[in-house]
């Protein structure tokens, strides 16, 4: 039977049958599920390379920021939106600031330049013993006691991101396929 009347229009009656629409929808369904694990590893290497990228941003910003103003500016892992963290730990994210007294932690008349918030779930952000604190630069926009890397990784996923501070303060992204977390 031929779908098309004779002034050559489409009968009302042509379309898809059942069939058709449950094997087009089955095979959509397979693709997605071949696509879905792949889209959350990418999701995850993009999370892992966007907290790189925030933290070196934030250690130009703190060195441009120490030239600017002449003054010491310090990046220190974060308590909270105004407060470094004692424990040392950079889940909870960080701030940059002027350390017009020098003692490393955030007095109420410190301004505050930038202050980045909590790490995605599960994202581990880690610095080394030399910076494990927090990176201070001076007025001139030199590193103040430190050359080290701070470490971006998931538990459980290979590779991971680090951010090498060279001794003068200047920092450099490098990529790693590290089998997991350090």
């Amino acid at each position: 039977m031929n779908p098309t009347r004779a002034h050559g229009l489409p009968s009302p009656m042509a379309g898809f049958s059942l069939t058709e629409t449950l094997v087009v929808l089955a095979l959509v369904g397979i693709l997605l599920g071949l696509a879905v694990p792949g889209m959350g590893a990418l999701r995850v290497r993009q999370q892992l390379q966007s907290v790189a990228e925030d933290i070196w941003n934030s250690l130009m910003l703190a060195r441009s920021q120490a030239m600017v103003q002449q003054e010491r500016v310090v990046l220190c892992p974060a308590a909270s939106a105004t407060a470094c963290d004692a424990q040392k730990r950079w889940d909870q994210g960080w701030l940059v600031f002027v350390d017009r007294n020098h003692n490393d932690s955030r007095d109420a008349d410190e301004p505050v330049l930038q202050s980045r918030g909590a790490l995605p779930v599960g994202v581990l952000l880690q610095g080394n013993s030399t910076v494990q604190g927090g990176v201070r630069y001076g007025p001139e926009g030199l590193g103040q006691g430190l050359s080290g890397t701070l470490t971006v990784c998931k538990p459980g996923v290979p590779g991971q991101w680090t951010v090498v501070i060279n001794s003068l303060g200047r920092p450099r992204m490098d990529k790693l396929d590290a089998a997991d977390c350090p």
